[in-house]
């Protein structure tokens, strides 16, 4: 069984539902009170063994904040070299329940795409997508059958290569393997979905008021004409 049976690139805005800096070495320890958070400033809601639930604070306390999953991957020096992240899709209209997301540095080499191997599954080679200012990404969509391999698996290798260029100006790779824990993720996961029917659930009411509303001001403009 291979990791990953199809590939979907997604919105900047679908797949970055946190922003923050890249590769940050400062991340919180201690879980923050929400009520000192400012609102659309990002928070760490909870930690599952060695996954973060991050998530941005809603403009209002009748809103639901909007979150994701965090696993900052580190090299064996220690050194920061890829955010992990993954997000439960709202409304997907195919077979995608999840997305996941890896940033690294933009001194990144791309053209051997990013390396990743649960346990002892096939390694598969996953492309990047497009790279900004903090970083270049990797986008993926993710099933049912590829979120139980995460769920059912106890780390991931992760492998990306560091752009080098040698006195002759050629242009090579460096290997730079990372591991991705997998050690909580099903727990990080669960908490996932719960936020995402809480956000569902918020957008339809919004939309339903929406409606209701609408309707009630065509029917006081059609009693207006009558009347004329």
């Amino acid at each position: 069984m291979t990791l990953f049976n199809k590939f979907a690139t997604l919105s900047f805005a679908a797949a970055m539902v946190v922003s923050n800096a890249a590769l940050a070495q400062d991340d919180p320890l201690v879980l923050p009170d929400r009520s000192e958070v400012e609102a659309g400033e990002t928070f760490v809601a909870e930690i599952y063994r060695d996954w973060q639930i991050r998530c941005i604070r809603a403009e209002t306390d009748e809103a639901p904040d909007r979150c994701e999953m965090f696993q900052l991957l580190e090299e064996e020096n220690g050194n920061p070299v890829a955010e992990f992240r993954v997000g439960a899709e709202l409304f997907s209209p195919d077979e995608a329940v999840a997305s996941a997301t890896i940033l690294t540095p933009l001194d990144t080499l791309l053209s051997p795409g990013l390396q990743m191997q649960i346990d002892d599954a096939e390694a598969v080679v996953l492309p990047y997508a497009f790279c900004r200012p903090i970083g270049c990404f990797v986008q993926i969509s993710l099933t049912e059958e590829n979120v139980a391999l995460f769920q059912n698996g106890a780390d991931a290798l992760v492998v990306l290569f560091a752009l080098t260029r040698d006195e002759f100006g050629q242009i090579g790779g460096i290997p730079v393997p990372t591991q991705a824990s997998l050690r909580g993720f099903t727990a990080a996961y669960e908490d996932l979905l719960e936020r995402r029917t809480e956000i569902v659930a918020f957008i339809e009411a919004q939309e339903a008021a929406a409606a209701a509303a609408e309707g009630e001001e065509g029917g006081e403009e059609g009693a207006e004409e009558a009347t004329e």
